[in-house]
C-alpha cells in the first residue's frame, strides 16, 4: 500500500513574511547551487521564476480596490500604503500559504526510473485543478513539481483570501479562515479520493498497489522538504553574517573564528537533524520494503511494546494529573472573576481582523 499526503505548512515553516516567501522561492525553484538537486528535474506548472513577485501581483489584483476604499477619509498615519508589507510586518496573518502534495513515499519510489516519475506530472496537474475547484479562495501563484528527490511531490504556494469582514478591509489575507481544521480535513479527504482515482487510471505506475487510508488529524511537516528549507534558512543567515563581516574595513580575526565555529556547529546540527528525521520516517512505516526500513520499523515496534508495558501508565497518570490540575485552576479563576470585568484589548496599527 502507498500513501497520499496533502500538508499545510505551519509553525516555523509557515510563510509568515515576505522574507519567508523569498526563501521558499529559492528552494522551490532551485535558485542556488547544491549537489543534492538537479534543476533539470523540476517542473513549474503555475507561476514564473520569482514566487515573491507573483505573490505581489496577486496582492495588487486582489486587494488594491479594497485598500483604496479602506484608506478613504483616514488620517495619513492610519492609512496603509502597501498591504503586503503591512501583513508581513504586522504579524497578524501569514502573507501566503503553502501546500505540499505527494503520492507515494520513498519506499514506493526507490526503484522507479526518472521516466516513470515524469508520468506523475499530469497527475499533479489534475490535483491542482481539483484544489482550485475545492478551495476557490486559495489563489495559487506558484506550483512546482520536484522529481529530483526520493519521491515526486508538488509545492503549491498561494494567497488565501478571506471575504466579508466588518472591520478593516472587506477582503484580507486570511490563512486561518480559508484553512480551518475542519476545512483542511474535508479537503484532505476529497483530494485523497481524487488521488485514488488517478491511481486506478494509471496502472502503468500503480498496478498492484492500494492507497492507504488517510491518517485523520495529521498535518505534520514531516516531509524532507521542510527540513531542507530549515537548513537553507540557517545557511542563508550565516552567509549574511559572513557578508557583513567581510565587508568591514578591518576584519576581526576573532569574529571570523567564531563565525567559522558557528558554521561548523550548524552543519553538524543539520546532519544530526536529517538523521533523526530519516530515522523517524522509517520507524513509522507499516509495511517497510527495504532492509533498513524493516530494521528501524522493527526496533520502533519493540520499543513501543516496552514503553506500553513499563512507562505508559506512569507517564499518562502524571500528564493527566497535570492537565486536570491546570483545568481546575482555570475554572476557579473564572468563577472568582467579576462578571462585569472587561479585559482591554491591545491596539496595534490599523485595525484589520
Amino acid at each position: 500500500m502507498i500513501s497520499y499526503s496533502l500538508h499545510l505548512s505551519n509553525k516555523k515553516h509557515a510563510l509568515t513574511t515576505t522574507k519567508k516567501v523569498a526563501a521558499a522561492s529559492k528552494h522551490n525553484l532551485r535558485q542556488y547551487e547544491s549537489p543534492e538537486y538537479c534543476r533539470d528535474n523540476i517542473y513549474v506548472l503555475i507561476g514564473g521564476d520569482n514566487i515573491l513577485d507573483d505573490l505581489k501581483e496577486a496582492y495588487h489584483q486582489e486587494f488594491d480596490a479594497c485598500l483604496e476604499e479602506y484608506n478613504k477619509g483616514k488620517r495619513a498615519d492610519r492609512q496603509i500604503d502597501d498591504y503586503l508589507k503591512y501583513v508581513s510586518e504586522s504579524g497578524k496573518n501569514d502573507v501566503a500559504a503553502e501546500l505540499v502534495i505527494q503520492l507515494g513515499d520513498a519506499e514506493f519510489w526507490h526503484d522507479k526510473s526518472l521516466e516513470m516519475k515524469k508520468q506523475m506530472l499530469p497527475i499533479f496537474e489534475n490535483q491542482l485543478k481539483h484544489l482550485q475547484e475545492l478551495v476557490p479562495d486559495f489563489r495559487i501563484v506558484s506550483a512546482v513539481v520536484h522529481l529530483d528527490e526520493h519521491s515526486p511531490h508538488a509545492h503549491v504556494i498561494g494567497l488565501p483570501i478571506g471575504r466579508g469582514y466588518k472591520r478593516g478591509m472587506q477582503k484580507q489575507a486570511a490563512k486561518t479562515r480559508v484553512f480551518t481544521q475542519e476545512s483542511l480535513t474535508e479537503l484532505q479527504d476529497k483530494m485523497h479520493k481524487y488521488a485514488e482515482q488517478e491511481m486506478n487510471e494509471h496502472p502503468e505506475i500503480f498496478e498492484g498497489e492500494d492507497l492507504k487510508e488517510i491518517e485523520k488529524g495529521r498535518n505534520s511537516d514531516w516531509s524532507k522538504e521542510f527540513f531542507i528549507r530549515k537548513k537553507a534558512e540557517a545557511l542563508e543567515s550565516l552567509n549574511e553574517q559572513y557578508a557583513e563581516t567581510t565587508n568591514a574595513v578591518e576584519v576581526n580575526e576573532t569574529v571570523l573564528e567564531e563565525l567559522n565555529k558557528q558554521t561548523e556547529e550548524t552543519i553538524q546540527t543539520m546532519v544530526e537533524t536529517e538523521a533523526q528525521k530519516e530515522f523517524m520516517r522509517y520507524a513509522f512505516l507499516k509495511e517497510p520494503k527495504t532492509p533498513i526500513g524493516k530494521l528501524v520499523a522493527g526496533a520502533w515496534r519493540k520499543f513501543k511494546e516496552w514503553w506500553d508495558m513499563h512507562k505508559r501508565k506512569e507517564v499518562e497518570e502524571k500528564t493527566r494529573e497535570s492537565v486536570l490540575g491546570r483545568l481546575s485552576e482555570l475554572k476557579k479563576e473564572t468563577a472568582e472573576r467579576p462578571t462585569n470585568q472587561v479585559i482591554p484589548k491591545k491596539r496595534r496599527g490599523p485595525e484589520l481582523d
